[in-house]
């Protein structure tokens, strides 16, 4: 929020948002408690929604929890060699509410395909889907494709082939909003060393979290760099 207050706007409505002298905290078993510095208190519940959160997943990649003299929480940022109180998974919390479980299914007939596959991170499947240039298979085909997977089209029509091909490839210029979302969400304030795929937070695959394979990146871009240099000087 100190973005949106530096920028001259105002705090946003949201019933989340922590009334004024109360601060958000996690427990080292992940679990999110309020404390009230007016009145020198902590609760579970949220002040405004009553609700219990928890922690979803591990820490980011970079990231390492450890606890200081007093016993206190807190994180560091391996990549930007950094330390903070705050957990990095703050942004990313989820209900805790075991006395109401739902029946209610997950998905349904209103449910798209994008919606179905928020979050995840298809980078190296390859999926091939058929009648592929209209109607469902257009969107399978579609939503596959922009959550990083390799799609084959399978169509009778080349020239209709095509044609979709051309309308995924449009849809790529949406690709920017991912990067706006990271650069300017209040709730990622802070936060570092972690990957998002159409706005949403991704675990990175096995090969983007290789200590080996960035050493050989970074060496290989120094070498780029110097060669570069060394043409111009030239």
């Amino acid at each position: 929020m100190a973005a949106l207050r530096y920028a001259g706007l105002d705090d946003t409505d949201s019933e989340d948002e922590l009334p004024l002298g109360w601060e958000q905290r996690t427990t080292k078993d992940g679990w999110v408690y309020y404390a009230n510095h007016t009145e020198e208190k902590t609760q579970w519940e949220h002040p405004k929604t009553g609700k219990r959160k928890r922690i979803a997943g591990d820490l980011p990649y970079g990231w390492e929890q450890e606890t200081d003299e007093n016993g206190q929480v807190y994180f560091v940022d391996h990549i930007n060699k950094r330390t903070t109180y705050l957990d990095p998974r703050l942004a990313f919390t989820v209900d805790d509410n075991p006395t109401k479980p739902t029946t209610r299914q997950r998905y349904d007939g209103s449910t798209t395909a994008m919606e179905i596959l928020q979050g995840r991170d298809l980078t190296g499947k390859v999926v091939i889907v058929t009648g592929a240039n209209s109607g469902i298979g257009f969107e399978t085909a579609k939503s596959f494709a922009l959550h990083g997977a390799h799609v084959i089209l399978a169509c009778r029509n080349l020239t209709r082939a095509n044609e979709a091909v051309s309308r995924i490839l449009g849809e790529w210029q949406q690709g920017a909003a991912t990067t706006v979302y990271c650069a300017a969400a209040p709730e990622l304030e802070g936060l570092g060393g972690m990957y998002f795929n159409n706005c949403c937070r991704c675990l990175p695959s096995p090969e983007a979290q290789s200590e080996e394979t960035a050493r050989a990146l970074w060496t290989l871009s120094e070498r780029l760099i110097l060669e570069g240099l060394g043409s111009q000087s030239s």
